[in-house]
């Protein structure tokens, strides 16, 4: 995600919150094009609990928060609850936006449905973004997008991106743009019948 993230120009700091030191050495020894971020001089690298990081930090606010969770249960559990979100909201930018893993359509849609109500309550834009991934069971895996600005329109990014000099293999604005077309099960669970 670092490594990716890095590629976009206007980033000029990103910190990393990795819970587990063995992630970030068997990253850099089995995957090293995958961790090549380790050596970007905009990374900084907290080897800690991400939550923890937040509450102890003072005056800092983030343009972008990502939340790359494992699923909500045993330790996880705590980043996909009401509390988290509302420090996400305080450490962010005004105009700024958070993605967080939120779970499949295929398995999860009460649990992705009630994770939408609750951050409608803490933010003024709230969406589901849904992507395919091989790695994960049914190929598909979702993200919650919030933003404290009213007139955040998430599912049309600001920038238009040269993915061909950024070295982008997936990510298009058009991909992003149909991230957030749903099927119809789902955009009535989550929306109602109009978005």
């Amino acid at each position: 995600m670092a490594r990716e993230c890095l590629k976009h120009p206007l980033v000029e700091k990103l910190v990393q919150c990795e819970i587990d030191e063995r992630v970030v050495e068997l990253s850099k020894k089995y995957f090293p094009s995958m961790a090549s971020s380790y050596q970007n001089e905009k990374l900084e690298l907290i080897v800690g609990d991400g939550y923890k990081y937040l509450t102890e930090l003072e005056d800092e606010s983030f343009d972008v928060i990502i939340t790359d969770s494992s699923d909500p249960k045993g330790p996880a559990v705590c980043l996909f609850e009401k509390e988290y979100y509302q420090l996400l909201e305080k450490k962010l930018s005004k105009n700024g936006i958070i993605c967080c893993q939120a779970e499949s359509i295929w398995f999860d849609l009460d649990f992705i449905a009630n994770l939408l109500n609750v951050n409608r309550k803490i933010f003024e834009k709230v969406a589901y973004a849904s992507t395919m991934t091989c790695t994960y069971p049914s190929g598909q895996i979702g993200f919650l997008i919030c933003s404290k600005d009213p007139e955040a329109q998430l599912d049309k990014p600001i920038h238009r991106l040269n993915e061909d000099k950024l070295g982008l293999r997936y990510y298009t604005y058009e991909v992003h743009r149909s991230a957030f077309v749903l099927p119809r099960f789902v955009q009535k669970k989550l929306y109602g019948e109009a978005k």
